[in-house]
C-alpha cells in the first residue's frame, strides 16, 4: 500500500542521524525538511524518504552535483522544473541570490501513485569552503493518470 511509504515516523527515524525532520500532512502525505553545511567536495545526504527516494548533494568548486536515487522497485520518474528562480550561470560571488533547484519525483504504484515536490536551496561561502543547503519535500498520493509528462522542449 502506498500510504505506508508516506509514514512520517519511519521518515523521521531514517533521517534522524542526518538532522532530517519529518511530519504528516493534513489529508495524508509526508513533509521532509533538512539543512546542512557541506564542505567543498564532500557528498552528503540531504533528504531520505524510506522506500521512495534519497537525495544527495556534493558541492565541487563552482559546480553542484545532485544525486537522485529511487528506493522503490516501481516505475519512478524524476523531473526538474524548467525555470527555477536563480542567477544560473553566475559564480557564487557574482550574485546575491541563493541557488534554487526544484525537482519532482513520481512513483507509479498501486493503488495510488505518489508525487513529491522537492525544493533545494544552496548558499556558498567560498572563503570557508562550505555550502549551506536547505531542502524540503512534500509527498502525497495522487490520482492515477493525474500527472502528464511533457517532453523537454526541442533545441
Amino acid at each position: 500500500m502506498s500510504a505506508g511509504l508516506l509514514d512520517p515516523e519511519a521518515a523521521a527515524s531514517a533521517g534522524a542521524l542526518h538532522g532530517q525532520l519529518a511530519s504528516g500532512l493534513v489529508g495524508g502525505g509526508l513533509a521532509l525538511s533538512c539543512q546542512k553545511l557541506v564542505e567543498d567536495g564532500a557528498r552528503a545526504m540531504i533528504l531520505l524518504a524510506p522506500g521512495l527516494f534519497r537525495l544527495d548533494v556534493r558541492p565541487v568548486e563552482d559546480t553542484l552535483q545532485v544525486m537522485t536515487r529511487s528506493l522503490h522497485a516501481g516505475e519512478a520518474r524524476w523531473g526538474t522544473e524548467p525555470a527555477p528562480v536563480t542567477d544560473y550561470g553566475k559564480r557564487a560571488q557574482d550574485t546575491p541570490e541563493p541557488h534554487r533547484l526544484e525537482f519532482s519525483f513520481y512513483l507509479d504504484i498501486e493503488p495510488q501513485p505518489i508525487m513529491a515536490r522537492i525544493l533545494l536551496n544552496s548558499t556558498v561561502d567560498k572563503d570557508r569552503g562550505i555550502t549551506h543547503f536547505v531542502a524540503q519535500s512534500v509527498a502525497r498520493e495522487v490520482a492515477p493518470g493525474g500527472v502528464r509528462w511533457q517532453p523537454p522542449p526541442a533545441s
